[in-house]
Order: structure tokens, then sequence, then C-alpha cells
């Protein structure tokens, strides 16, 4: 496999879903909070059972690894993701103001979503085993595409929504949205002959053995710390419980023209995110991937407080300082999970299993976050997620203190 050509197509596959997070995550949310002013307590209904779809996602993982191994079926599975995708969009587009097309859009977002990153997950895994340097290098690709695909939907927005409360130019907006996914389709042509996925067995099965008996021994040691570190994670992840509501709170606490502004450079949060990604991987074969991710939880927290008493230009320096944080502890998080799931049989599954506590983090904490706003304002909704934060950090405290005894490469 032409690893530079693999690079490339993380980039058209990750750009793709960037453009539907941006949506998803930004404007999606601003439309129903301000423009449509929907049901909350319905609109919080909807997400909670459209981001159900997230939690059969380890099954999918675990369906893709252990029964299919043809590149003809991958091929299959990725085309449907595509129709179903582009089918849901144009009825979304139809109407938009029935929450139930909304909802189903939704799941099947995160669906096909879930589908696709599974497969490009394989990949990424499979790779990654090869060297340590490709894990880093898609990490950081995969991110990339993220800040690219903001950066042009932020630039489409200022282009053609003159007036925030205008819905034709919205339906013009969305309309671009759906002609982004176009790139997309090319992922149905992205294997040939079989050259991932054809020897998935592993080698040197002599050492294997032998090594079996020294994984039994630390095995129980490093189920501990991953039920442990999946539980800060998922604690780590309640900023989930506000962030839907940034748009709709800039536009109220501030006005439209620093709306504007916040999602004209939403590029340059992205490209603090991709430097903490580059800073991440600069860092992480050098230090403890658990202590970084203790470390930036806590500077994650220390921006978070801050962020309720800022005005429009600390907002923005805050949200760099956001991105920057969540995004090495993100980084580390993500690290560790591939290296604990490449040493099991079955990777793909074990990797999607161990990041579902984000998965569950997006059903509990969102939904909560949409009804909570309807009686306590997005200040309060930061301090819940800092108090949650906070308790994270000290998990993570635990864990660093241990593995400072104990050694436990996995999460070095």
């Amino acid at each position: 496999m032409n690893v530079k050509r693999m690079y490339g197509i993380f980039f058209l596959v990750y750009f793709t879903l960037g453009v539907f997070e941006a949506y998803f995550g930004l404007y999606i949310p601003l439309f129903f909070y301000e423009i449509l002013a929907v049901n909350r307590n319905n609109l919080a209904f909807i997400q909670f059972f459209g981001y159900l779809s997230l939690i059969i996602t380890p099954l999918v993982a675990y369906i893709f690894d252990a029964h299919i191994k043809s590149e003809r079926n991958h091929k299959i599975f990725v085309f449907l993701c595509v129709i179903l995708l582009y089918s849901c969009f144009s009825i979304f587009l139809i109407n938009k103001s029935i929450l139930l097309l909304y909802g189903i859009f939704l799941g099947v977002y995160f669906l096909s979503r879930m589908f696709i990153r599974t497969i490009m997950s394989k990949i990424f895994l499979t790779l990654s085993v090869e060297s340590p340097k490709i894990k880093h290098h898609m990490i950081l690709i995969v991110n990339g595409a993220r800040g690219v695909s903001f950066l042009l939907v932020s630039l489409f927005f200022d282009f053609i929504i003159k007036n925030v409360y205008s819905l034709p130019q919205w339906e013009s907006f969305f309309m671009i949205g759906w002609m982004l996914m176009l790139p997309l389709l090319s992922i149905v042509l992205f294997l040939r002959n079989n050259t991932i996925f054809s020897d998935q067995s592993p080698k040197n099965s002599n050492n294997d053995i032998e090594s079996k008996k020294i994984k039994n021994k630390s095995q129980k040691r490093v189920s501990w710390f991953v039920i442990f570190l999946y539980i800060a994670f998922f604690l780590a992840s309640s900023d989930l419980i506000f962030l839907s509501l940034v748009s709709s709170w800039v536009l109220t606490r501030y006005n439209e023209f620093s709306l504007r502004i916040f999602f004209s450079l939403y590029y340059v949060i992205s490209i603090f995110a991709l430097l903490g990604y580059y800073f991440a991987s600069r860092i992480a074969k050098r230090v403890s991937n658990i202590f970084l991710l203790f470390i930036f939880c806590c500077i994650y927290l220390f921006w978070l407080i801050l962020l309720p008493f800022s005005n429009f230009p600390m907002f923005l320096v805050i949200q760099c300082g956001l991105a920057f944080a969540g995004y090495i502890a993100n980084y580390m998080y993500v690290s560790i999970a591939q290296t604990i799931s490449v040493k099991t049989r079955y990777k793909t599954f074990m990797y999607q299993i161990l990041l579902t506590c984000q998965s569950i983090a997006n059903i509990v904490f969102t939904p909560i976050g949409t009804s909570l706003s309807i009686f306590i304002g997005l200040e309060m909704l930061i301090f819940l997620s800092s108090i949650l934060l906070a308790f994270s950090c000290g998990i993570q405290l635990i864990l660093v203190l241990v593995n400072k005894i104990k050694q436990i490469k996995e999460f070095n």
C-alpha cells in the first residue's frame, strides 16, 4: 500500500466529515435555537435518539474485524453510507422545520460516519503497527483536514449569509453543505488489490507464545487502568453539555457582528487545534502519555473557568487555548487507546470500545445541555462542566501517581 496515497485519502475523507461536523456543531444548532426558535425539549429528545446510533460502533467494529475481510464488502458498506447521507441531507433540505426529519438525518449521519470511521480506523490501526511515525502522521492529517473544512465552511457562511435571520440565505448555505459532500463519493475507490487487510495475522508467533505469560501478568493491572481512564475521559468530555450552544451564546451575549468574526476566525481556532496535535506528536514519544493527558486537561480546565467572565476578544483567545489544550489531551487518549488496542486480537473492536466514552458523553451531555438551557444560562452549564472536568483531573492524577510506581508501558 502506498502510504502517501493513504494520507491523501484520509485527508479527503476527514475533510468531508469535518464539513458535517461544522454544520452539526456550529451552524445547525444556531439555526434551530435562534432562527427557527424550536422547542428545546423536543430538540433534546431528537438529539438523544440521534446520538444513540453511536452506541453500536464497537459492534460494527467487531463485525468488520471478525467477519468482513474483502475489499468489495468494504466498498459496498461505504457506498451505502454515502447514498444514505445524500438522501437524508436532501430530505432535510426540503423541510428543515420538522425536527423528526432532522433527527433521522442526525441518526443516519452518525451511523454512516460510524461505518466510514470504522473502516478508516481499521486502516489506521493496521498501518500504525508498521511504524509509530505513520500513527502520528495520520492523527495530524485527520485533524488538519478538519481545520481546513471548518475554514471553508466559515468562508461560505460569511459570503452567503448577509443577514443571519434570512431563511432564503440559510437555504443557500445548506445547499452548499450538500454540495461539499461530493468528494465523499470518491471513497468507494480507495481500496485496491486487498493490500491493507490481506494479512492480519500476527507475526513471530514463537515470540508471541513466550510473551503471553508476561502479558497475562500485567493484563489485570492494565484493565483497571483502562476502566478508570475511560471514566476520566468521559467526565472530561462533559464540555459537550454546552458546546452546541456556543454559537447561539455568541449571538445573544455579544452581537451578530461578533458571531461573524467568530465564524470567520474559526479556522484560527482550528489552526491552534492542529498546532496542539503537532506539539503532542513531538512530545508524545518522550513523556508519559497519561501524564500529558492530565496536564493538558488541567490547562483546559483553567481556560474553561475563565470562559464565562470573558469579553469577546478574550473569548476568542480562550477558544484558541481550549482548542490547543483540548486536542493535545484528545491526542494522548487516542494514542493510549491505539497502543492498547493493537495488542489485542480484534484491534478495531477494542479501539472503538475505548472511544465509546465520547459517544456516551454525546448521548448524555448534549441533550441535557439543550434542555437545561431553557432554565439556566450557558455560564452555569460551563460551571457544571468545570466541576465534572475537575473530577476527571482528580482521577487522572491518581493514575499518574500509580503509573509512576508501576511503570505500565501502555501509558508511557
